[in-house]
């Protein structure tokens, strides 16, 4: 399909996102359909009070930690955050694609900063995404977490050598849902009690959006990508990726067309596509699309066929053209979506409302 793919994740090792579009990271960052939920329950020796040993089960197995980590690596979208919500800051994490000119997003350095830092060293990658296991090995961690990411099984191995790795849990970019990775992320540090407070209260401020919001009760919608010069399809996520899940946990309801769209993911894939001609296919009241620069927009509005699908019709469609609300909505967790609730709900309810932006001529 002609779609561009969005740099987020990096082949076999997590991703230093580099431009967000479409297979999808930033731009379908999530996942497919299928595949069992994974069992964090089973991650329980000495979990139940924060003590060691503790084991995780995961997409490679089992990694039993022994002692409390202090020194943590992270190689993956979200998992750095959910590490330095439970206090400890990481000594080495991925740069985050819309983050500031030293690839920190906002949310993530004012808890370091809170925190006493100093900043951890950034992860390098080839130009294949291949980890520099040199590097890590010099940052000399207890613990390796990459929950959102590719990790296959030769990196599983090599970084197992290093420190006890935790990947994702079930599948290829599928760490599970953001409450899943805290716990995973607050059992493996120690931090259990700590974990499941951080998740009440994000949940809360959820629940509060859905109280305050009754109009996104049950509103159908989907996720994708704008259209580029000689786009012939539009790229949609599946229903597990974490943008998705994200609009489901404010009362949205995830298209009733998923099974069509995730009939055509390959592989891996946490995206599917539908060919424009066919586009009205798709039911939604609402289209939410990630913007890979300013100018996708107008383009993709006047799009003769794309512009005639009910919710652009109907200017119910919210567009996320900043890359930060794009990191912050692309990879949740529970630091990124109280800092992504202020921006994002305003443009949720606009596009219910048929107010959809930007418009075809901003």
């Amino acid at each position: 399909m002609s779609i561009s793919i969005p740099a987020g994740r990096r082949p076999g090792a997590v991703v230093r996102l580099m431009a967000l579009v479409f297979a999808a990271v930033v731009v379908l960052a999530g996942c497919g359909s299928g595949g069992a939920e994974p069992d964090t329950a089973k991650a329980k020796t000495g979990a139940a009070s924060g003590g060691f040993p503790v084991s995780i089960k995961h997409g490679h197995g089992t990694t039993t930690i022994k002692e409390k980590p202090k020194r943590v690596v992270a190689v993956s979208w979200m998992s750095l955050d959910v590490v330095a919500a439970l206090g400890t800051v990481p000594v080495g994490v991925d740069e985050q694609w819309g983050g500031d000119e030293q690839g920190y997003t906002p949310w993530f350095r004012s808890t370091v900063e809170k925190l006493g830092g100093p900043l951890p060293e950034t992860l390098n990658y080839g130009d294949a995404g291949e980890i520099d296991f040199e590097q890590i090995l010099s940052l000399e961690p207890d613990l390796i977490i990459g929950l959102y990411s590719g990790i296959t099984d030769v990196d599983y191995k090599r970084l197992s050598e290093i420190a006890p790795t935790v990947p994702y849990l079930n599948k290829p970019w599928d760490g599970g849902t953001w409450q899943e990775m805290t716990r995973t992320i607050g059992t493996a540090m120690g931090e259990t009690k700590k974990a499941e407070s951080l998740v009440t209260d994000v949940q809360g401020r959820l629940a509060a959006v859905t109280a305050e919001h009754p109009e996104f009760k049950d509103k159908t919608f989907t996720y994708g990508l704008a259209l580029t010069p000689g786009s012939t399809e539009v790229g949609l996520y599946l229903n597990y990726d974490a943008r998705v899940r994200l609009l489901t946990e404010m009362g949205f309801r995830n298209t009733p067309s998923m099974e069509s769209i995730a009939s055509t993911a390959k592989g891996t894939n946490w995206y599917g596509g539908i060919s424009l001609e066919k586009l009205d296919t798709i039911e939604a009241d609402v289209f939410v699309g990630w913007a890979n620069g300013a100018d996708e927009v107008p383009y993709t509005l006047k799009d003769p066929l794309f512009s005639r699908w009910k919710p652009i019709a109907g200017k119910n469609y919210a567009f996320v053209q900043d890359p930060t609300l794009g990191m912050a909505t692309s990879g949740p967790s529970v630091l990124s979506i109280p800092w992504a609730l202020e921006r994002y709900v305003p443009m949720l309810a606009d596009a219910v409302a048929g107010k959809g932006s930007p418009d075809a001529d901003s």
